[in-house]
């Protein structure tokens, strides 16, 4: 196929790969990133999968070999000017965190593959599909045009993918194909229960303490229809839970049919500020995201905050006043 081109042709001509994704990587960056190194493997090629940040736990069965590591703890490798640095699931150079810096300016080259909204140069030069479902679709068209067998495991991590950024089947960018490669996919052997209690099943208790926290912050603005919700580093610390196990406390207010944005502030360990949002209908929660530097989908976006909490909450929910007028 034509728009795989470019990527078949780098995949098959190189031996050496690095394999990254955005910070706070989740299921979709997980997995597209377990896929690539499967399939990578069943090339004969070498990679290595070395991202920002800690992926939370209830990953840990997509890599029983340990293959994922955190960027400061694995060794940069010495020939790294032969490696090729595949970034998935983000088409923003900033959001792969330190990998930026310690890694992307060593590497020989840098390739995109993402579902995410994006500027023509970005995807005339790699491979950004804004209409697919997850970054694991397009790779499952990827593979399939390259014959790559389609074994067990990697049909699991590309299905943790596509459940995680479609909701289990149900955000807007959801289609007959996203189905039909489910099908596919379960057909290989995956089991939907399974994946489903691993992925919203298998949190932990601190997680639990944590969500329950963060809910208690939940303040209501436009008429009861824009959710504000807040995370400090000290919530963390009281509740002894990871940063990485709040991904979908965001998703929670908006199961109020009254609810029409969730937006999320919270801080990790660190104390950096991250804005996340959600948001139906026709609310377009990307477009703030990029004002401040970030980005998204129409109905689900973030970014890093330059400001403290209250002014960065000011200034978003100032932007949201014209859904609301």
């Amino acid at each position: 196929m034509e728009r795989f081109k470019e990527i078949r042709k780098l995949l098959k001509e190189n031996e050496f790969f690095i394999i990254t994704a955005h910070e706070t990587p989740d299921g979709d960056a997980i997995g597209s990133e377990c896929a690539m190194s499967l399939a990578l493997g069943s090339m004969h090629k070498t990679s290595l999968i070395i991202n920002a940040d800690q992926m939370a736990h209830k990953y840990n069965f997509l890599d029983p070999d340990n293959r994922i590591k955190t960027l400061g703890a694995v060794d940069i490798p010495d020939d790294i000017a032969k490696y090729t640095l595949l970034i998935l699931d983000t088409n923003d150079i900033e959001n792969i965190g330190e990998v930026a810096q310690e890694i992307l300016p060593l590497v020989k080259q840098y390739f995109i593959i993402d579902h995410h909204e994006s500027d023509d140069e970005k995807i005339n030069k790699n491979l950004i599909t804004s209409n697919a479902s997850s970054t694991c679709e397009i790779l499952y068209d990827l593979f399939s045009s390259m014959e790559i067998p389609l074994t067990l495991s990697l049909a699991t991590a590309l299905f943790v993918g596509i459940v995680y950024d479609t909701g289990s089947f149900i955000y807007p960018k959801t289609t007959a194909k996203t189905f039909k490669i489910a099908f596919e996919l379960v057909s290989k052997g995956v089991n939907p229960n399974e994946i489903y209690s691993r992925i919203y099943e298998s949190n932990s208790i601190s997680a639990l303490r944590l969500q329950s926290k963060v809910l208690s912050s939940l303040t209501l603005f436009y008429d009861q229809q824009v959710a504000v919700q807040e995370m400090s580093k000290e919530d963390l610390e009281e509740c002894q839970a990871m940063y990485e196990e709040s991904d979908t406390i965001i998703n929670i207010p908006l199961k109020s049919e009254a609810i029409k944005v969730s937006v999320f502030f919270k801080e990790n360990e660190e104390g950096l500020l991250r804005c996340s949002m959600r948001s139906k209908g026709n609310i377009d929660v990307a477009v703030i995201a990029q004002h401040y530097g970030g980005g998204g989908h129409k109905t689900a976006a973030g970014f890093k905050s330059a400001y403290p909490l209250e002014k960065m909450k000011r200034k978003v929910l100032e932007k949201l006043r014209i859904y609301f007028q």
